[in-house]
């Protein structure tokens, strides 16, 4: 257990070098030359945006800081960090990407352990945004009062809390955060990723788990693709990793981009929260929370207004970049 946070790793990527490359601008050249574009918020309001620089940004370099996740940095330059736990999921992301995608393009309905996958993939990009931070707290930060049993968790556990963190006081400066608050943050994340026993789920994927299987709930996922050659018809990334589609509806909803060409909406609806003009029996409703869930599943191909709606979302919920692999962007101003 004790190995599994060691990591010298100083430069931290909070989205990962692999879902940067899924919307590389030279996805064929060598991953050290690889870039992204990088587009700076302008106006929120009015959905534009600034190429800056023109030529892009190395994604080895880029939506990285530098000992984000560090929970104690010895004296040798040795650190403890999340590295090796991100890296279990981040290992998988592009092939249950690419394989989803493939399978739609061949029609194909055995997708549902690719949907789970890249949505937990994606939640851990949620939980360790450095730009969600209060947002995350307020998620699963309460996790943080609780403390592991196994003892050698609880070592791991007390370092996250009292560590050697020289880089704290500039980086919440940076962020706009308290030590507290980045304390708390750092500690939640320790107790959602850890795995009590090696083959166990650890309270992350249990979290995804509860979701797709409420009682009450209907999960359903929809994947936008876009083919053809117009460069502009691409998907955004944002600096946060992903925006919500329903900001003020009563739903929990996220949208991803998958790659350049493809972004993923998943909505988690309630039955007790559906509004009809008639409202069904109660026993349909009581009879429908004891069902096994079935994640729905609906493909779209070139639905260019959800595709401008979805980069709109983007721009207006990203911290202050988006990332693309075209210098020109469906839905939003440039200049």
């Amino acid at each position: 257990m004790t190995t599994r946070y060691s990591n010298a790793t100083a430069n931290q990527h909070y989205i990962s070098q692999v879902e940067q490359r899924l919307n590389a601008r030279n996805p064929k050249a060598k991953p050290s030359n690889q870039c992204i574009y990088s587009l700076s918020l302008v106006d929120r309001e009015a959905f534009t945006l600034v190429l800056n620089p023109q030529e892009g940004r190395l994604i080895s370099k880029n939506l990285s800081l530098r000992d984000l996740f560090s929970f104690d940095v010895l004296p040798n330059n040795a650190r403890k960090n999340y590295e090796e736990a991100f890296q279990e999921y981040e290992g998988t992301l592009r092939a249950n990407t690419v394989s989803l995608l493939r399978k739609l393009d061949q029609g194909h309905k055995d997708i549902k352990e690719e949907i789970l996958a890249i949505f937990v993939a994606k939640f851990m990009n949620f939980l360790r945004n450095p730009y969600s931070i209060k947002k995350a707290l307020d998620t699963v930060g309460g996790i943080a009062r609780f403390e592991p049993t196994d003892p050698d968790l609880l070592t791991q556990f007390n370092a996250v809390l009292t560590g050697s963190k020289p880089h704290q006081d500039h980086l919440c400066a940076e962020l706009g955060i308290t030590t507290d608050e980045y304390r708390m943050w750092l500690a939640s994340l320790f107790m959602m990723l850890m795995r009590p026993n090696p083959q166990e789920p650890n309270l992350m994927e249990l979290t995804v788990k509860q979701l797709f299987e409420n009682p009450s709930g209907f999960p359903m996922v929809c994947v936008h693709r876009y083919t053809g050659d117009d460069a502009d018809k691409r998907c955004l990334l944002s600096d946060r990793g992903f925006a919500s589609p329903l900001p003020d509806e009563p739903h929990l909803s996220f949208n991803f981009n998958l790659c350049s060409t493809a972004f993923i909406t998943y909505l988690f609806g309630s039955v007790d929260d559906i509004k009809l003009p008639v409202a069904p029996p109660p026993h349909l409703i009581e009879r429908y929370k004891t069902l096994g869930k079935t994640v729905h599943v609906h493909p779209f191909v070139n639905d260019f207004a959800a595709l401008a709606r979805y980069n709109q979302n983007v721009v207006y919920q990203c911290h202050r970049t988006v990332y693309s692999s075209s210098r020109t962007v469906h839905g939003v101003n440039t200049v």
